[in-house]
């Protein structure tokens, strides 16, 4: 373990000198968080019945806005390139497992997330604390926590396979915003799922894309029982072993057409 840990180390530093991009794409993510936000009030300001109420509104949005931060991952075209133009034939020959090798590198940036977006994601909350409907105690915070890490993870192993898709197309670029747009569609990132019908709720709930942001949100913003919290932490990691063998699926099929040619 100790020569990824020497990776991730020096992925953070690398992603150290880049540390300001870190601050302005979180405040570039303010607009869509805004307006989502101001269009769900008005429907939920015209329509009492609605679930969420004003400030289960934009609790859910704030709680988003971080989640899906935080859960996001970058690894796709970097996997993409490596394949396409020859370079992982110097990373097969080296003594480590290449998915790990991309979390390592992918991993810095969401710690780095962390750390710069740490004032204005404080600065937002105090502005917007008079509408937040939600209570944070330790057993929260380690559930919440928990269901983060699952969440990027299968973020994470969604997006290394389909970087994988590059042994059999020269691009991925279609297929991924593709599935972005439906993973966050999913996800309930651009509008709040629980206003769906139950029935479409429950299809929903059970997709991979809900761990990646509208498990983690809801349980935060809605007094779900612990009891809830693990059955659900069971099913993402169930999601994620699935998605994990799939990967290795993938990368085998894959290795066995790759080629390379040239120094």
């Amino acid at each position: 373990m100790r020569k990824y840990f020497e990776i991730f180390k020096m992925a953070l530093s690398n992603q150290l000198e880049y540390r300001v991009n870190f601050i302005s794409s979180f405040l570039f993510s303010l607009i869509p968080f805004g307006v989502n936000t101001l269009l769900w009030l008005a429907v939920t300001i015209k329509n009492n019945d609605v679930l969420l109420g004003v400030n289960g509104t934009i609790s859910y949005y704030f709680v988003t806005l971080v989640v899906s931060n935080i859960t996001y991952t970058s690894s796709v075209f970097k996997i993409s390139d490596d394949i396409r133009l020859g370079e992982l034939s110097k990373y097969i020959i080296k003594p480590y497992n290449y998915a790990l090798y991309q979390l390592m590198i992918d991993m810095p940036q969401r710690i780095i997330f962390i750390t710069m977006n740490a004032v204005p994601i404080l600065i937002i909350y105090v502005i917007l604390s008079k509408y937040m409907c939600f209570s944070i105690n330790i057993v929260r915070i380690f559930m919440m926590i928990s269901l983060l890490i699952i969440g990027y993870l299968i973020n994470f192993f969604i997006d290394f396979s389909i970087g994988l898709y590059s042994f059999y197309f020269s691009r991925v670029s279609s297929l991924y915003t593709s599935i972005k747009v439906v993973r966050n569609i999913f996800a309930g990132i651009v509008f709040p799922l629980v206003m769906l019908p139950s029935n479409i709720l429950s299809i929903f709930k059970i997709l991979p894309f809900a761990y990646t942001s509208y498990i983690p949100t809801i349980f935060l913003i809605k007094d779900i029982d612990i009891e809830f919290a693990l059955e659900q932490m069971a099913i993402g990691l169930i999601w994620l072993l699935v998605l994990i063998i799939s990967s290795i699926k993938l990368w085998e099929k894959g290795i066995e057409k790759y080629c390379t040619f040239g120094g």
